[in-house]
């Protein structure tokens, strides 16, 4: 700044009438006194007076804004990489064992990268443009000719993060890290990415798309050949409550990648992942990638329904003695075969048992067996169980299902509002519950005006809670495997995990066995084996009680009553197989007569 040559600019500040002005670095004026910068600059007609030190220090900052306003050359993958990086480092903090990161999810996105065509293979989709980073090392190495290992006894390299490199079996490797380089000529014009457009409309036969949704199927298929205390159901709800990044991923992405245009339908997502597709394209992803059979699903691992089962009795807050009932369905209907849980993607109908879903059915079949739960026998067990309870208050309590019901549709109630009111808070702070902090904009010319409405956005919201007094944040809870504490709960939300079964149970030989004899079966009769569903579930064709505790689960494991009803259908199917056999022979009986 020089004040010397700005002397002769005689006008008055429009800001404070004042007349003492300054130069700034780009040769503007400036007011000394309130430092109001002026839209006249001084004209320079002998450039030689200006020192040289000051043209290169302007020439410096331009460089470094233009460079960083461009930013690196990186691809679609690059971006699903990172995703996957981050969601991992969050499942790794919420206990999950490092080996998931750094071998079995680094693997399955190695083979995946190698199935597509992106990488680790000679001739990947990227040569229209420049190479991809893992072909630039060393193109001689034989081992980009074979497919990647799923998992060896071998260590395996570590994700790629910010350009470094991994070295494993001593030759250089690695899945896409991201290039510092400047950014191409050939760079599409209509998105942040190389191959934002290119990819947008790639629609090769028998190649699975990469999408944000499907990096949480990646996710649990890690979950799931590691055998982790996390099922799907959990890993929905960690990400519904902020865990683990999914709505605006993106805006962990280091600053030099620049997201607009194509990106944006890419990498923006407008919805919370559901149960059924994560699970449709979690099984869609390992035959694409195929993958060998899953580690055995064994007695003692955690997705078993023995200990599932376990689990979701105390969640309800059931009594502990129907865990004994559960196993016994368990093993009568052969769902604790190690063949049946084990997921094997190379078989000829490859398909994964709905793990926690199946555990939740176990469960309602066995209620069932006890309360027939047709709106009129529960009650009756439960004026049984509140006489003696009365008459008794020193001994131990039976199960009345009734005070059970009233406790845990209150409980419910209240799970399920403050459900909502975390949503709505999203919608109020943040207008949408997927706006980001890093706006995204359709092309490169939108992104000035783009990033001066989030300014104003910004402003206003600090505006608004300096005058409320309150600070836009939303709580975010700390993650646990349990949604309900009922060891807590006092006179108002009792704990029944220590009542006892025996108004509904009846001594048969050396065990009980339940006292009810009547028994409904969900669905008469099952679609053919062409239809896509098992069968269909209304709730008027049910009984209230029913309905309660299929819509208790189904909140619980962010599942569609449908789909939970349809588990309780199978279990049924398995436990009842004489029934529906007789209902078979019946209607062939009744179709032969129609002929005749």
């Amino acid at each position: 700044m020089d004040l010397e040559e700005a002397k002769e600019f005689k006008e008055r500040c429009t800001q404070c009438a004042a007349v003492s002005w300054g130069l700034t670095d780009e040769g503007k004026y400036y007011c000394t006194s309130c430092h109001n910068v002026t839209e006249r600059s001084k004209e320079v007609i002998n450039t030689g007076a200006i020192p040289n030190t000051k043209i290169k220090t302007i020439n410096r900052g331009l460089k470094r804004k233009k460079k960083l306003e461009k930013g690196w050359d990186w691809y679609v993958c690059e971006g699903f990489q990172h995703i996957l990086c981050q969601q991992a480092e969050a499942l790794k903090a919420l206990g999950v064992g490092p080996e998931l990161k750094n071998e079995v999810l680094h693997n399955f996105w190695k083979r995946y990268l190698q199935k597509s065509k992106q990488a680790y293979c000679k001739n990947p989709v990227y040569t229209s443009r420049r190479k991809a980073a893992v072909l630039e090392d060393n193109p001689s190495h034989s081992d980009w000719d074979s497919e990647p290992e799923v998992l060896s006894d071998v260590s395996c390299p570590s994700f790629v993060e910010s350009g470094t490199e991994s070295q494993p079996d001593g030759r250089t490797q690695k899945p896409v890290p991201i290039s510092k380089a400047s950014h191409s000529e050939m760079a599409s014009v209509c998105s942040g990415s190389l191959d934002g457009v290119e990819y947008s409309l790639r629609k090769e036969k028998g190649i699975v798309k990469m999408t944000v949704p499907r990096t949480l199927a990646f996710c649990y298929l890690s979950l799931l050949w590691q055998r982790e205390t996390v099922t799907l159901s959990d890993l929905l709800r960690f990400v519904e409550e902020g865990h683990i990044p999914y709505i605006n991923a993106f805006q962990h992405f280091p600053e030099e990648m620049k997201l607009y245009g194509r990106d944006k339908g890419i990498f923006a997502i407008e919805s919370w992942p559901t149960y059924e597709d994560i699970y449709k394209t979690m099984i869609e992803i390992a035959k694409f990638l195929d993958l060998p059979r899953f580690p055995d699903i064994t007695e003692d691992c955690y997705l078993h329904p023995n200990l599932l089962c376990m689990k979701y009795l105390m969640e309800v807050n059931l009594p502990d003695e129907m865990n004994d009932l559960t196993c016994q369905v368990v093993k009568m209907t052969g769902i604790g075969d190690v063949d049946f849980l084990t997921f094997d993607p190379i078989a000829k109908m490859a398909k994964t048992v709905k793990y926690d879903a199946q555990a939740a059915a176990v469960i309602v079949v066995v209620l069932k067996l006890l309360f027939l739960l047709d709106d009129s026998a529960e009650w009756s067990l439960s004026n049984i169980a509140e006489k003696y309870n009365e008459n008794n208050k020193e001994d131990k309590p039976w199960f009345d299902f009734r005070k059970w019901y009233q406790v845990m549709k209150r409980a419910i109630d209240e799970k399920k509002q403050e459900w909502e009111e975390a949503r709505a808070k999203y919608v109020t702070f943040s207008r949408y519950v997927w706006k980001s902090e890093k706006p995204l904009y359709h092309s490169s010319i939108d992104r000035a005006v783009v990033y001066k409405r989030r300014e104003m956005v910004v402003d206003l919201q600090k505006q608004f809670s300096t005058l409320v007094a309150s600070t836009p944040t939303v709580e975010r809870k700390r993650p646990s495997s349990f949604q309900f504490n009922w060891a807590e709960g006092g006179a108002a939300r009792p704990c029944f995990h220590g009542h006892s079964l025996q108004a509904v149970l009846k001594k048969k030989g050396p065990s009980l066995a339940p006292a009810n004899s009547l028994y409904w079966l969900s669905t008469q009769k099952f679609c053919r084996s062409y239809c896509k569903h098992v069968t269909t579930y209304e709730e008027s064709n049910f009984s209230l009680s029913y309905q309660f505790i299929i819509n208790l689960f189904s909140f619980l494991l962010r599942i569609k009553t449908s789909s939970l009803h349809e588990e309780v259908s199978l279990i049924e199917k398995r436990l009842f197989k004489t029934k529906y056999s007789e209902t078979k022979k019946k209607s062939s009986r009744s179709k032969k007569r129609r002929k005749y």
